[in-house]
């Protein structure tokens, strides 16, 4: 039960960052002058892993008190 828990709170926090990231980043390479559909997909994809494993990780340690 606790594992889905902390699997129901890393989706839910995670999917928001990850939209929000996959929004934001090829405005701001528009901006840079530089071709978003090159500079996002390998951007976004590291960037949301990243955050997906510091999120879950940190969800874990608050809700079983590793």
């Amino acid at each position: 039960m606790d594992i889905g828990a902390v699997i129901a709170v890393t989706l839910m926090l995670n999917c928001p960052i990850a939209a929000t990231v996959g929004g934001v980043i090829p405005l701001v390479a528009r901006a840079c002058k530089v071709d978003p559909a090159v500079f996002s997909t390998p951007f976004i994809s590291t960037f949301c892993d990243a955050t997906g494993l510091l999120v879950y990780f940190s969800v874990a340690i608050a809700l079983l008190g590793l």
